[in-house]
């Protein structure tokens, strides 16, 4: 974790104020930052929306009010429930996701986060797990609420960007109904089958005073037009376009040997489950549930248990069985709920956001949890003996041999793409910034600081991704240079000078960008610019 994310862990891991009336050219003083308690519990819908008629990202066309009004619900809301927001465990700061440092760097700036409520709230006790402290796994009910303390699994935390690109189902695994949509890592996280209703089963599972989960005692539910705008807040998160990986081309000449690998047959067979490094089957364009093993490799998160016995995680199309189902670990009987599929999230963004896999499943070194690690469950016996292998060999003739050279260089490649990816939304924001700047001068100069900061965190993120195997040397020290623009213009009281800097730090990132390859080009959403 980078500096400027522990920096901005109470900045941004619940949330600042967001919005203030009016607008000027008059140079004002700069406001002090909200803390992390002065979170927005109780506002209506209306009263979100009158508030982002006036946020100068609507006023300057950046946003549109029916995002801003979803990312006020998304960050802020707490639903009367046990103060956690959807941003307390998808923070903006952290890739929308949680990893182990990240909550360990919360823990000791912020040890009253939300996050840990369950050590606070003797009713809460069994909402987690120590899972969510060792493992940034957090408990989830996936199969229903019929015995909640004693039926539930441990995941990961999904990040939730480019959910445009990759909620579509594909129904060629059997999972027709539901869900329409997927979400979560079975695909089917939410009891309506739709990324809309996920905010309901959301606020049930993680949000409640109690575990005995009454609607109107321990959370409210979110009304039909909040849900509408926290979709649109979501759908607009990360990039809206898919890349196109036979037109793209890497300048470092490893990283194009992976993207080679990555699509070749012969060598990594990636781009059939992950077309363009996306979420989405090959042949369908469509996300497609598969098994790949991972449920075999072992795993030390906890889990719930059934008449005695331990409960493994079966994945998909477990909610609401009188009984286990699915020999999940092949132990001969069956000890989940589900039928073994899990549903692949795109890869684009994935070196940044370890740990991975529905289990936070390391594989050859806990203490390298990083996307060559990930890599190479691709050569492991598990994977070799899934059903997700043998439609690879059936498909191709041969079983998949994915050698250790071509490993290497996948990862790289996933390095480079993360690494673009995370340029490219730090200069979107260093570009709303300074639209800001031109249009209000240091009126809201609070969002133009923050735009700012949260652009240096993508560089940071960047750099971090690229650093382990010497990526793009150059354009690291670039985005160094671009780094104390940005801490020059953040402290800067004259709207003048903040916008020399942001101009000049974008100079720089532009410059680093070009190094990258050709062909790398993200559309990226409005919700990148809301926290």
């Amino acid at each position: 974790m980078g500096s400027s994310k522990m920096g901005l862990l109470w900045a941004c891991g619940v949330g600042a104020a967001l919005f203030a009336g009016g607008c000027s050219d008059a140079e004002e003083e700069m406001p002090e930052p909200e803390r992390l308690d002065e979170v927005s519990r109780s506002l209506t819908l209306a009263d979100r929306l009158d508030q982002c008629a006036q946020d100068p990202r609507v006023v300057a066309g950046l946003v549109s009010q029916d995002i801003c009004a979803g990312a006020g619900v998304f960050f802020h809301e707490t639903f009367e429930g046990n103060g956690r927001t959807c941003g307390t465990c998808h923070p903006v700061a952290n890739n929308t996701t949680l990893d182990v440092q990240f909550i360990r760097a919360l823990d000791q700036t912020n040890p009253d986060d939300p996050l840990f409520v369950f050590r606070e709230v003797p009713e809460l006790a069994e909402l987690e797990t120590s899972d969510l402290l060792d493992d940034a796994a957090i408990l989830e009910n996936v199969d229903g609420f019929i015995d909640p303390t004693h039926r539930f699994v441990s995941r990961g935390v999904n990040h939730v960007l480019s959910l445009s690109t990759s909620i579509r189902a594909d129904s060629g695994d059997g999972t027709t109904t539901p869900p329409a949509e997927r979400t979560g890592w079975g695909g089917d996280g939410s009891s309506d089958g739709t990324l809309r209703g996920f905010l309901k089963d959301a606020i049930t599972q993680h949000f409640p005073k109690r575990l005995a989960r009454e609607p109107g005692v321990d959370f409210r539910l979110p009304t039909p037009d909040e849900e509408d705008v926290t979709l649109a807040f979501q759908l607009s998160l990360g990039r809206l376009n898919e890349l196109d990986l036979a037109s793209v081309r890497m300048f470092d000449a490893e990283a194009e040997d992976g993207r080679q690998a990555f699509m070749d047959p012969e060598r990594g067979r990636c781009n059939v489950c992950h077309h363009n490094a996306g979420a989405n089957f090959q042949d369908t364009g469509n996300n497609r549930n598969f098994d790949t093993g991972t449920r075999n490799r072992g795993s030390s998160l906890n889990g719930g248990s059934f008449e005695g016995e331990f409960l493994a995680d079966g994945g998909f199309g477990g909610r609401d069985l009188p009984a286990p189902n699915f020999d999940a670990t092949g132990i001969g009987f069956p000890n989940s709920f589900g039928n073994g599929t899990f549903n692949p999230p795109p890869l684009i963004e994935a070196a940044d956001t370890p740990p991975f896999f529905h289990n936070n499943l390391q594989i050859n070194d806990r203490a390298d949890p990083g996307i060559n690690d990930a890599v190479t469950f691709y050569a492991s016996t598990p994977f070799n003996l899934s059903p997700a292998a043998q439609e690879l060999e059936q498909r191709f003739g041969t079983p998949l041999n994915l050698a250790p050279l071509d490993s290497n260089a996948i990862a790289r490649f996933l390095r480079a793409l993360n690494a673009a990816f995370n340029v490219d939304i730090a200069q979107q924001r260093l570009d709303a910034a300074r639209v800001l700047v031109d249009s209000f001068a240091n009126t809201r100069a609070d969002v133009q600081q923050r735009l700012m900061e949260l652009a240096r965190v993508e560089i940071d993120d960047a750099i971090e991704v690229m650093a382990p195997m010497a990526l793009y040397p150059a354009a690291s020290q670039q985005l160094d240079l671009a780094r104390v623009e940005i801490a020059q213009g953040i402290a800067a009281s004259s709207a003048v000078e903040r916008r020399n800097r942001i101009v000049n730090a974008v100079a720089r990132v532009t410059t680093a960008r070009a190094q990258f390859g050709q062909n790398i080009t993200f559309v990226l959403g409005q919700g990148n610019l809301m926290y």
